[in-house]
């Protein structure tokens, strides 16, 4: 039976980058195990707490690395994942098996290995955060002069432009970018400081093994280590993370209520022989971002987890491990699928110009409401008197199917503040189109100044 027929997992089979999902194999995490080991016991040589030859023979063995099966096999005896991998390790590395993993504990791989992983996972994430922010960057300036209507509280509220709606989750992604990142960098650490943090095994020059070491790595020593790394750099780039992912599921919610048979402004693009539903040949749904917001739940909930994780007992207890084996994959490999479908929502997102227009007078022209107000304050009328009387035009507007520029025309104490042309020119949703194209210039310059674009 091959190894996918029995995948249980989404990450398995549906979701997630490839790239990040092959950094969380298991056949990955041991080959990053044995290369640790190996490094380990070379620098240990170089620095003659084990003897000159053992360390070159131990990393030999580890870079010739061993079969997956076999340290399976081992850990279903060992009951645990480093003695297994250490076993195997000290076996073929013949008369230098005796100094395999000499001073060291388990965290030490682990922790190392766990960070690395995040690191490499992380750094093809960052790159998937900028290619969204690309395609962002992209439709923001394409739709700068596409007027639509903004709504708060799902109701329409004033003329908006659609490159504005992509420019503003531009500036969300470019944060995210920014924050994620620093979060990765605080984390690339590791340790190689034995059972409780000390050193006392290796001695002194346990430190100078622990800096050499994890140089090669690309990591750096954490401060100060129990047995394990403390959690809270852990913890930081998950809750990153779920920060992104919620980001990414508030822009699939927004083109969601979009693409509603009421609105219809957006759609997903869909390929051919695309099914949306077995039942209603006619659906097509916002399958995409339906997929990115229910995954963003998932996410979202993996963070109290981590959080969960910073409280261990004394020096450690196994709390946090069993956790950190189902939710650092599954963060990492979700956000991932978060933002290779978002990648392809916004790219091939169309635009139902036709139906954005007539959305846009929807309310008659009460929508620019404000832009009356505001005149009307500066002509010397009071802002709560001025206020009232929109209100109540607009819902007389309203309520005989007229437009609101003819109640605003009809009303003498209006006309006697406000000439017919400038309410014309007031009710023009064209006029936005400086101030929005101004904007939407300073996000996308913005974003390419901090993405080094």
């Amino acid at each position: 039976m091959s190894e996918r027929s029995w995948a249980v997992h989404p990450l398995d089979y549906r979701y997630g980058d490839e790239r990040v999902k092959e950094v969380f194999s298991q056949r990955e995490r041991f080959r990053l195990m044995l290369l640790f080991e190996g490094k380990v016991a070379e620098v240990q040589s170089e620095l003659g707490i084990i003897p000159p030859w053992a360390g070159p023979e131990i990393s030999k063995a580890a870079s010739a690395g061993i079969p997956l099966e076999k340290i399976r096999e081992r850990e279903e005896r060992t009951k645990h994942e480093v003695a297994a991998v250490v076993s195997c390790l000290e076996e073929t590395s013949g008369r230098a098996g005796r100094f395999v993993h000499f001073g060291l504990t388990s965290n030490d791989a682990i922790d190392t290995v766990m960070f690395l992983q995040v690191a490499k996972a992380g750094k093809r994430i960052l790159e998937m955060v900028k290619e969204l922010a690309r395609r962002l960057a992209k439709r923001a300036q394409e739709n700068r002069d596409l007027i639509c209507v903004a709504r708060t509280h799902g109701i329409h509220a004033e003329p908006y432009t659609y490159g504005l709606r992509f420019a503003v989750w531009l500036t969300e992604i470019v944060r995210c970018h920014r924050t994620l990142d620093s979060a990765l960098d605080r984390a690339k650490v590791g340790k190689v400081s034995g059972a409780v943090g000390t050193f006392a095994a290796m001695g002194e020059r346990g430190p100078e093994v622990e800096r050499k070491v994890l140089a090669q790595f690309g990591l750096k020593p954490v401060t100060l280590a129990t047995q394990v790394v403390p959690r809270d750099l852990l913890t930081s780039v998950i809750l990153q993370m779920a920060n992104l992912s919620s980001v990414l599921d508030r822009m699939a919610t927004t083109l969601r209520n979009l693409h509603r048979t009421e609105i219809g402004e957006v759609s997903e693009r869909t390929t051919a022989g695309q099914v949306g539903s077995s039942a209603m040949p006619h659906k097509r749904n916002p399958i995409g971002c339906e997929k990115v917001s229910g995954l963003s739940r998932v996410v979202r909930s993996l963070a109290i987890a981590a959080l969960e994780n910073n409280v261990l007992w004394d020096e450690r207890d196994l709390t946090n491990s069993s956790t950190e084996r189902a939710m650092v994959p599954e963060v990492l490999g979700l956000v991932s699928e978060q933002l290779a479908t978002m990648i392809e929502v916004i790219g091939g997102l169309e635009l139902d110009e036709e139906v954005i227009r007539r959305n846009l007078r929807t309310t008659g022209g009460a929508i620019f409401s404000e832009f009356v107000l505001t005149e009307l304050i500066l002509s010397g009328m009071g802002r709560g008197e001025a206020h009232s009387l929109l209100s109540e035009l607009s819902d007389e507007a309203r309520r005989s199917g007229t437009d609101f520029y003819t109640a605003l025309s009809k009303n003498p104490t209006v006309t006697s503040k406000v000439s017919q042309s400038k309410l014309s020119a007031l009710l023009d949703p064209e006029a936005i189109l400086a101030t929005s194209d101004e904007l939407v210039n300073r996000a996308v310059s913005e974003a390419k100044e901090a993405l080094g674009e």
